[in-house]
């Protein structure tokens, strides 16, 4: 029993993938919402792309 309990203490004291868990943590709370605005972005410029070669199509009188 006692050898168990010294495992389990051992495992909470243990924080060597901290930094990991951190970094993996920014990773999404900051890659993900850019992911968003990226998709966004490119969604805007293929929309202005469009209507820009729309109106140069145009026959002018």
């Amino acid at each position: 029993m006692f050898v168990e309990d010294r495992k389990i203490c051992g495992l909470y004291g243990d924080q060597g993938g901290q930094a990991t868990i951190e970094w993996a943590l920014l990773l999404v709370g900051i890659g993900l919402p850019l992911i968003y605005v990226f998709v966004l972005l490119l969604d805007t410029l293929a929309e202005l792309y469009r209507m820009v070669s729309f109106i140069e199509t145009l026959p002018f009188p």
